[in-house]
């Protein structure tokens, strides 16, 4: 929610916080604001953010106001944010120049403000006002109080418990990007009897890099005053207590305005929830401040990462960053802190550097930050430092499949297989390459002119494609595959409409009957996905191996051995194939033996190993149909260099695969399987293949979703019988089309 004010005639905001109740915040606001009103020509209005609605100011002041409550129901929400007169004229103000508006005069009422109520009145009565939030010490009233303060005035006493408190929730707001150089600390009563002594309050404000602005001393006066209905600034303007609060009333005079959006990071119902949890029965808890459940979802929600475009940062954005960066990184070796390749994902290390952020950022002078701006400058960074810069953000959202960089300012993403141009930018080229070179170093891969082409696996397991100049003409290009950390299994794939319950089941068989199958597919039909699925069903007394260009796969299996081909180094030496892992998996004694991605002359070892003794082998392969995988695997063998006859290949081929699992991707973006399809042997030189289930289009629907349906071609596999041989039962029926089991009663 924004709303347009002119910044002519803006009056100050300060906001008045401290660490519990009893340190004398509302005495700090009352007599600061007496004293501020008579000094300049602007009257003060107190605003009490107070759920338990005391009315301390208003009896103070012999005030009768009316309730932002009252404002609401009498001249209704959109007036508030329409014309400031309206609300001027409703409040009264004493004869000091200061008036109040509290919340509510009943308690039930605070229920019904939030955020969205407060912020267009208090955004027009600052044009009129200077104004001051009195702020209980829930947790949502801080925040929204914090986010449009120019100044925070932070009271407290010098006892062990409000010091360690204010430290703590200091360490929380510094972590949530406060920029804590807007708060100024005020000691009170810092000589009472007991307290602790001046130097050591000192020493807790150290190890926050901040300073006490003043101590007050206690004066004995102001309690009987505060019974006899009257204020200290009045009635003893001599007092020491009035003196001391004069280095206060200077800073305000020298207060900088800060540039307001006029926006709350905290929720209505945050809002409204904290508020009930102070009084209600049902709701409070001891200690006077909002459940620990809901403290915790307000700092998560205002803490949470946005995806958001470039348009609303001000032009020394990423100036900034690469000096602050450069900053940051000289702190950590003074610091001696090293970053190691999954720093990132440390928590420590994480918080320690957002400190460092955080702390360069508060020395730049001028500058004219948010807290939003800055809680995203201090992500940005840290996913610059610790993590794959604005990959980041794209790497959190689990909804995206795949991440396609084409150039710096044209980043693409795929979610529910549509592609999606991001408002994601990078800075150029070389902060590009940059970040390839991060995703390749852990695994012991380079990527520069010499060797301008890599593929790579980030931690999560998502497959990496980079390539750059020369190769790549147009710049620097990076691909990223994601997978689901969680596999899919068969209800995921009825609930996508992948494929449907009986051919499943049908393929389930196939695996526990130790069948070959190929799964054959486009790019980005989800081959690899399917084909985990499809090995979830191998029994876990067997023992796989899997061999792939860059481990993709995510079997379930205790008795698994993932192996991985190794690209030549920089001399050309030291390469691994496909087709050497093929052979060496043979020595290892396997059960089954899991071949990524065909692509190569390993088809043809691939074949020899099915048909020695591997039977329940699986790979994927990239085809059009079944009857092209097929043609495309004979061209594999080929490429092995084997002297062999084309009928011989062929009858190679039609021994050792069963089956062929065929996935499209259709243009409205869902996953289909398409057919399954038998090898049922070969007939002069062509190899013979029987359709068992396949999925038919009829439509598209209103919405542009493919509407289709999965059908059965009515035979049984041929070899069906072997099911029963192997004792398992798989009914007839399920291979029957829709007229058979109508003809038969089914």
């Amino acid at each position: 929610m924004d709303i347009a004010t002119s910044g002519q005639g803006q009056g100050r905001i300060l906001a008045f916080a401290g660490p519990k109740e009893g340190v004398g915040k509302s005495t700090v606001v009352l007599n600061l604001a007496l004293a501020w009103a008579g000094i300049q020509r602007r009257n003060v209005l107190i605003v009490p953010l107070d759920p338990l609605v005391r009315g301390e100011h208003t009896a103070a002041l012999g005030l009768n106001p009316p309730s932002v409550a009252d404002l609401v129901r009498a001249l209704g929400a959109q007036s508030l944010t329409i014309a400031g007169g309206l609300l001027k004229g409703k409040i009264p103000v004493s004869q000091w120049g200061v008036g109040v508006l509290p919340i509510a005069h009943k308690r039930a009422d605070v229920q019904k403000i939030s955020p969205r109520v407060l912020l267009p009145m208090i955004a027009k009565l600052s044009q009129t006002f200077d104004i001051f939030l009195d702020v209980e010490s829930s947790f949502p009233m801080q925040t929204f109080a914090f986010d449009i303060a120019d100044m925070v005035v932070w009271v407290t006493q010098p006892s062990r418990n409000n010091l360690n408190a204010t430290v703590s929730m200091f360490q929380d707001y510094r972590d949530m990007h406060f920029p804590l150089d807007r708060f100024e600390v005020v000691c009170n009563s810092y000589d009472l009897p007991g307290s602790i002594e001046p130097e050591e309050v000192e020493k807790f404000f150290n190890q926050l890099n901040k300073k006490v602005l003043v101590f007050l001393p206690w004066e004995e006066s102001i309690p009987l005053l505060a019974n006899q209905v009257k204020i200290e600034v009045v009635e003893q303007p001599q007092s020491l207590w009035v003196k001391g609060l004069r280095m206060l009333l200077g800073r305000v005079l020298n207060l900088q305005t800060i540039d307001k959006n006029w926006a709350s990071a905290v929720s209505d119902e945050d809002f409204q929830q904290a508020a009930s949890a102070l009084w209600s029965a049902k709701g409070g808890f001891e200690g006077g401040g909002p459940a620990p459940s809901s403290i915790g979802s307000a700092l998560q929600a205002s803490a949470a990462p946005t995806l958001a475009g470039k348009a609303d940062l001000p032009p020394f954005w990423e100036e900034l960053k690469q000096r602050i960066h450069g900053e940051v990184v000289k702190s950590l070796e003074v610091e001696h802190v090293r970053l190691s390749d999954n720093a990132g994902a440390n928590p420590e290390t994480r918080a320690k550097v957002s400190r460092i952020a955080d702390q360069l950022l508060s020395k730049q002078p001028n500058l004219q930050l948010s807290r939003d701006q800055r809680q995203r400058f201090v992500n940005e960074l840290l996913d610059e430092i610790l993590g794959y810069g604005p990959l980041e953000e794209l790497l959190r959202d689990p909804s995206i499949t795949e991440i396609m960089v084409n150039a710096p300012d044209r980043v693409f993403t795929e979610r529910a297989g549509k592609l999606i141009l991001t408002k994601v930018r990078f800075r150029d080229e070389e902060q590009v390459v940059q970040v390839i070179k991060r995703i390749v170093a852990p695994l012991g891969k380079r990527i520069d002119e010499s060797v301008p082409l890599v593929d790579a696996r980030l931690q999560d397991g998502s497959r990496v494609n980079a390539i750059i100049r020369p190769l790549a003409v147009s710049g620097p290009t990076l691909t990223i595959r994601r997978f689901s950390q969680k596999p899919f299994g068969p209800e995921d794939y009825y609930r996508f409409g992948t494929i449907n319950r009986e051919c499943m089941e049908f393929l389930k068989a196939c695996v526990l009957l130790r069948k070959n199958i190929i799964v054959s597919g486009g790019t980005g039909t989800g081959k690899t996905t399917f084909l985990n699925a499809l090995s979830s069903y191998i029994p876990e007394d067997e023992r796989i191996i899997s061999v792939e260009d860059t481990a993709e796969l995510k079997l379930q299996q205790v008795h698994w051995v993932r192996l991985e081909s190794r690209p030549p180094n920089v001399e050309g030496k030291g390469e691994v194939t496909i087709r050497d892992l093929v052979k060496n998996c043979l020595r290892m004694r396997p059960d089954r033996i899991v071949v990524g991605e065909c692509r190569g002359a390993e088809a043809l070892d691939m074949l020899q190993a099915m048909n020695t003794g591997h039977e329940g082998s699986l790979t994927t392969i990239h085809a059009n149909t079944p009857r092209d995988a097929l043609t495309r695997l004979e061209a594999m063998c080929l490429m092995a260099g084997a002297d062999l006859p084309i009928w011989a290949l062929r009858e190679m081929i039609c021994s050792a695969v069963h089956m062929v699992v065929q996935l499209s991707r259709f243009a409205d973006g869902t996953r289909k399987v398409t057919y399954v399809t038998e090898v049922t042997g070969r007939e002069e030189n062509q190899i013979l293949t029987h359709d068992i289930y396949r999925f038919v289009q009829t439509g598209v629907d209103e919405r542009g979703k493919v509407v289709g349906k999965f059908t059965a071609t009515g035979e049984p596999p041929k070899f069906y019988p072997e099911f029963a041989t192997k004792g398992m039962h798989v009914p007839v029926e399920a291979f029957w089309t829709e007229q058979q089991k109508k003809a038969r009663g089914k």
